[in-house]
């Protein structure tokens, strides 16, 4: 009996030659036959490649079937409309002007019209780098005029780049409902479906998207959205159960607008050819309208990719339309509100104190703004459709850490080319795209060193290792000059402890270093003569119990010691011990203000600044920063915190002039790290304030 034919699973052509040829030796005809040198060969090619190209066309095949391996994107989409996900579409890139128009004076009256309406379509051009953009409206904008001027002001007109388009569709029962936008490149965010009892009718419905059929009647003014495979969509009306179904020869209007998406983002200077009526109908000429741009067009996308399709589509299938896990809000906020870069969601019971019944979102946009409070309200409230009865949704800024760190890469100066310095800015290009890669996956993670290190060492081949020194920052925000106020800081890491590294030469010695330092400030009541008298052993760290009690402090706290109106830059810094101090320099040594300004939690990374008095700051803002230096070799992301990578430093060193390595921690040295007898601050001092995103926006 003939051998079974062996290795059925190759898909490669030469195994499956070889697979041939071994079958054909068991029989007797060709147990010596030469195959390589006769005309056999050819057949046995042809029946590999026969075979081989079936193999692949069956395993290709059985892989387009499924979601995870699926490659094509129309086989992609298909597998993701079974369970209910439409992809994306491409998004229009939106900037945000103010518009201020002159109305004529009536005819035959003194007075002028009570309002002006800009109507929708196309009514901006805007130029990048030489290519033209024409940005839309959608709706009729209508402003009021004010009598006394005459102007109308169009205080946040939102505009879309791309060309506004209105197509039509008549119901007919008797041919097959296909009712497809006939364009690529349709946001359709922005598009309006409408319907008409018949094309001369004035009387018009809006229909709007389902996202919900449980919530769904017979009479629903409701339309759905497939993507088909030419990369437009279709339109698909509700059948008389789910949804109203509609009626022969009703008139359908789609209004959507076409755009280039990307390619648009950053214009920033706009030219008005729209047409703007007053009440009675006359034109208000461009030449009457003046425009200033408030937001700079942005926000432009790309249509959801396949790669995305396929990570979201089972992630969406899974929310089912509701919200009860905290991923499953993230999930929901970022399809209601797509301008989101990252959303993370957490419960109240895990702040400290614990808020119950809440849970909180945190929304980076992709601007890199804070979200305005009416959006943010109109989030929650959007929210509230799919949250359980008992729970309050409530969309909050992400709280910002400021990472900043100090690399020292050590390299082979015989290896490269390039000079320290050079070296350097490779290194910080490295780290800005480190930053950017991963900026939409920080929310409730951790940074590890190791992965951070490795990613500077490869910035160029002649590194040989890094350390890096990372610090966390925060601001003291919450208080007003003159006025007294205590502030607590959560870094949500364990922060170095000095104690515990003992200091001097004995092991109760004071520590010689601090975890936790201050950017400058002025506080009330300390003045250059105040902290002259402190500095030579008259008060603070000096006093004695009953000059304590004499109540020196309190008057210089409370502002009531004060011979001049020159205050001293003071800084906040820990003891070692978990308290902290208020210190100045004078006649270049430190003085002790005071001892008593706040407490430091080595343990939580909790940081409490206060009772204090702050008279005023370097750059004049409530922002005082706080640097702190963690313990271990990574970091934790606590809930709603977004890390960012702030004021890089690099120190290259290379070893082969310079065969010096970075020395462990020194408890010892205030400085901290030391390279080939240089010194280098642990932490040094934040000059101003951490700088927050720009809230001022439309969006």
């Amino acid at each position: 009996m003939p051998a079974t034919p062996s290795n059925l699973t190759s898909l490669d052509f030469f195994e499956i030659k070889e697979s041939i040829k071994s079958y054909l030796r068991t029989r007797p005809e060709f147990t010596d036959y030469d195959f390589e040198g006769s005309s056999a060969a050819y057949l046995i090619d042809t029946l590999a490649y026969n075979t081989y190209y079936s193999a692949f066309t069956a395993n290709m095949s059985m892989n387009e079937a499924f979601l995870e391996s699926a490659t094509v994107r129309d086989n992609v989409v298909r597998i993701a409309k079974q369970i209910n996900y439409t992809p994306r579409s491409i998004k229009a890139a939106k900037a945000c002007v103010r518009i201020t128009a002159q109305a004529a004076v009536l005819p035959g009256a003194q007075s002028y019209p009570d309002s002006i309406t800009i109507k929708k379509g196309d009514v901006f051009i805007s130029e990048i780098n030489g290519e033209t953009f024409t940005y839309a409206l959608t709706r009729d904008t209508q402003a009021t005029v004010d009598q006394t001027t005459g102007l109308a002001t169009f205080s946040q007109l939102i505009i879309y780049q791309g060309n506004f388009v209105t197509f039509n569709y008549t119901v007919d029962d008797t041919a097959k409902a296909n009712y497809v936008i006939p364009a690529e490149g349709v946001d359709t965010e922005l598009l309006t479906v409408s319907v008409k009892p018949n094309e001369q009718s004035a009387e018009i419905d809006e229909y709007s998207l389902s996202s919900n059929v449980t919530a769904l009647t017979a009479t629903s003014r409701v339309y759905f959205l497939e993507e088909t495979e030419d990369l437009r969509y279709k339109v698909i009306f509700g059948d008389g159960v789910l949804g109203r179904k509609l009626i022969d020869n009703e008139f359908i209007v789609l209004e959507y607008i076409t755009t280039d998406g990307p390619k648009a983002n950053g214009a920033n200077k706009f030219s008005f050819i729209g047409q703007a009526v007053d009440v009675t109908g006359r034109a208000v000429l461009p030449s009457q309208m003046s425009l200033a741009t408030i937001d700079s067009s942005q926000s432009g996308e790309e249509r959801e990719s396949a790669l995305s399709v396929k990570f979201r589509a089972p992630r969406a299938f899974s929310t089912q339309n509701r919200a009860v896990t905290e991923n499953d809000y993230a999930h929901i906020v970022q399809d209601i509100y797509p301008q989101a870069a990252a959303v993370t969601a957490y419960g109240g019971e895990k702040l400290s104190p614990p808020e119950y019944g809440k849970v909180f979102i945190a929304v980076r946009s992709k601007s890199g703004v804070n979200l305005n409070t009416t959006t943010k309200k109109r989030i929650q409230n959007q929210l509230l459709a799919y949250s359980m009865a008992s729970i309050q949704p409530v969309v909050v800024d992400p709280r910002i850490f400021y990472l900043s760190p100090k690399i020292y890469p050590s390299f082979d100066g015989n290896s490269t080319t390039r000079s320290a310095n050079e070296l350097a800015s490779a290194i910080l290009k490295s780290v800005d795209k480190f930053n950017s890669q991963n900026r939409d996956d920080r929310f409730s993670g951790r940074l590890e060193m190791s992965k951070f290190n490795s990613m500077i060492d490869s910035a160029d081949n002649a590194i040989a290792g890094t350390t890096t020194q990372m610090t966390i920052g925060q601001n003291l925000d919450q208080f007003t000059f003159g006025n007294v106020f205590t502030q607590c800081l959560d870094f949500g890491n364990v922060l170095t402890d000095p104690s515990s590294l003992g200091g001097g030469e004995g092991a109760d010695c004071d520590p010689k270093f601090s975890s936790v330092k201050s950017g400058s400030f002025y506080a009330t009541g300390y003045t250059e003569e105040v902290a002259d008298l402190i500095a030579a052993g008259e008060a603070a760290g000096s006093l004695t119990t009953q000059q304590q009690s004499s109540g020196l402090e309190a008057a210089v706290f409370n502002g009531t010691l004060v011979e001049s109106q020159t205050l001293v830059p003071v800084n906040l810094r820990d003891d070692g011990k978990g308290n902290l101090l208020m210190v100045t320099n004078r006649n270049e040594k430190e003085v002790i203000l005071s001892s008593s300004v706040g407490t430091v939690d080595y343990a939580t990374g909790k940081v409490c600044a206060g009772p204090l008095n702050i008279a005023d700051t370097p750059d004049s803002t409530t922002r005082v920063p706080i640097v702190v230096l963690p313990d271990g070799d990574g970091l934790t992301i606590p809930p709603g915190v977004d890390p960012t990578l702030f004021d890089p430093k690099v120190y290259p060193v290379d070893y082969i002039t310079n065969p010096s390595n970075v020395s462990g921690f020194d408890p010892y040295n205030f400085g901290g790290w030391n390279y080939g007898g240089g010194t280098i601050n642990t932490i040094n001092y934040p000059i101003d304030a951490f700088t927050y995103p720009e809230i001022d926006s439309c969006f």
